[in-house]
């Protein structure tokens, strides 16, 4: 048998249960570079630009550059292939998908001054868009070859020193209700992936996993990602002096984010076992931005734009099963566990110019900062006590997150252009990160990715004609990431051997982009 010497502290006179972790935060703070197919052409290269319809979204000055009233709107097919390394194994999964990028309206509305007058406020314009800032949609297969850690060690070592006692169901006493008994330390008791060991007095020593000593294990995982997160936003911009724009959006944001998942393994000395868990996310949360153009003259143009703090309002629903082939089989399935609190996203910031090479050319760029280590998990009343170690785990595990975006587009002719664009995102996640399972967890999903690296090449083209407009773009997104099933790090320093080794995962969107305007 694996023995597993733990020297931690269970905190079990917690008054709550925890459900969410840094990385659930993380999860629904990013965004992507997602909007028009000219905007996406140029890698969302456009705050000091404007004059686009997800524009308005990094910079609600651009609202201002309009000189006459536009509908818009976008479709997307999105092509996604994920290759996952894992012990030397590879794994590919296709998954294909269509939906909508965008669909606004914008007004202009040139103020009523004498044609010659170019002081003061030129126009007023207002904007209605529909923006999706990120899609969830992911499928994802990895497959190991022979380890030597195992679930059950996690397992095990998550359990510490909670008696038996307080483990085992009886008529009066259901252990899913005791706030010191983390869920999936139910699951690995009753599923006999566990042993306890006693001290000299007959209390419980340590738990270690019922695999014999040096017994290796295959590992699988099979992840389903669906959901979305889509912003509505009003905006208004002004145009002063053909000079200085000045515009703002208050926005709504609506996430709906599904995942199912299941990790398997497979027990060299027999038997097996498999974890599938299902989490189901859903809110809203409203924000404002603000930003600024100033055009010093015809061929310069700078950009600067805040978007304040999401707070967003949240519900989780939760459930896991557990399949065991150990020394005895079955299955035993949690209650259906549901939690409500508040997210507040990061402050961000976007620095850009763009500079015009007569009429035909454009060479933009653009710096967005956003501010990671700030995010903030609070209970649904707005008290952010009840999450004093995940909050301090932003800042231990989290970075903040630059993103430089390059665009260019050349006229060939009056109507047709040209476009290209490249997009680098840093790491949002420390090297050293880790997921941490609080010991009152009611959630099961122990796995966790790291980010390393996301990067965005983009081109298209665009036919316009005086009352209607045509864009066509394609983006391919490269996520880098390490996957890892459960952390190990504590496990590993009493027993290097059970350190779990990540997978390499890849995964690369190719998004082929279709805008049609009206002008009027």
């Amino acid at each position: 048998m694996k023995k597993i010497i733990i020297a931690i502290a269970v905190l079990l006179n917690c008054a709550f249960i925890m459900a969410q972790t840094e990385f659930d935060a993380l999860k629904y703070v990013q965004t992507d570079i997602s909007g028009t197919a000219r905007y996406m052409s140029m890698a969302g290269a456009f705050g000091a630009l404007g004059g686009d319809a997800s524009s308005i979204k990094d910079n609600p000055a651009g609202l201002g550059i309009y000189r006459s009233s536009e509908l818009v709107g976008t479709l997307n097919v999105m092509m996604q292939k994920s290759s996952a390394n894992w012990n030397g194994v590879n794994t590919n999964n296709d998954l294909y998908k269509t939906g909508a990028n965008n669909f606004s309206v914008i007004v202009a509305l040139p103020t009523w001054r004498n044609e010659n007058e170019t002081n003061g406020l030129l126009s007023s314009n207002f904007s209605f868009s529909y923006n999706r800032i990120k899609d969830f949609n992911r499928s994802l297969n990895v497959k190991s070859g022979t380890s030597s850690s195992s679930m059950t060690d996690y397992m095990a070592y998550f359990t510490d020193k909670i008696p038996s006692a307080d483990l085992t169901y009886t008529s009066s006493y259901e252990p899913f209700d005791n706030i010191n008994v983390p869920w999936i330390s139910e699951l690995a008791y009753e599923g006999g992936l566990m042993k306890e060991h006693f001290d000299a007095n007959g209390k419980t020593d340590y738990w270690e996993s019922l695999l014999n000593l040096n017994e290796k294990v295959t590992p699988s995982y099979y992840l389903s990602e669906k959901g979305y997160i889509d912003e509505y936003s009003l905006g208004w911009a002004g145009n002063f002096s053909n000079i200085f724009y000045f515009g703002a959006t208050a926005n709504i944001k609506a996430i709906n984010y599904s995942a199912i998942s299941k990790y398997s393994e497979l027990f060299d000395g027999g038997g097996s076992m498999n974890l599938m868990d299902s989490v189901y996310t859903n809110g809203t949360g409203i924000n404002l931005n603000i930003g600024t153009i100033y055009r010093p003259n015809d061929f310069l143009r700078f950009g600067l734009s805040l978007h304040t703090p999401t707070v967003f309002m949240l519900n989780d629903n939760y459930y896991s099963k557990l399949n065991f082939d150990s020394s005895v089989k079955g299955y035993i399935r949690t209650p259906g566990g549901t939690s409500a609190y508040q997210l507040q996203s990061p402050l961000q910031i976007n620095a850009s110019a763009a500079f015009i090479v007569g009429k035909k050319g454009i060479i933009s760029a653009e710096y967005d900062y956003s501010n990671y280590t700030g995010i903030r998990l609070m209970s649904e009343k707005g008290d952010s006590q009840d999450f004093i170690d995940e909050n301090q785990g932003m800042n231990d595990m989290l970075n903040d997150v630059s993103t430089i975006k390059i665009g260019a587009e050349y006229k060939l002719t009056n109507n047709f252009s040209l476009r290209a664009g490249y997009a680098n995102s840093s790491n949002a996640t420390k090297n050293t990160a880790a997921k941490l399972m609080r010991f009152n967890t009611v959630r099961t999903d122990t796995e966790y990715f790291l980010n390393n690296s996301t990067n965005y090449l983009s081109a298209g083209f665009g036919y316009r004609e005086a009352n209607w407009f045509i864009d066509l773009a394609y983006m391919n997104k490269i996520m880098d990431e390490s996957f890892y099933p459960y952390n190990t790090n504590k496990i590993a320093e009493s027993n290097p051997n059970l350190a779990v080794s990540p997978a390499s995962v890849i995964t690369t969107n190719s998004n082929i982009i279709v805008t049609v305007g009206l002008k009027f």
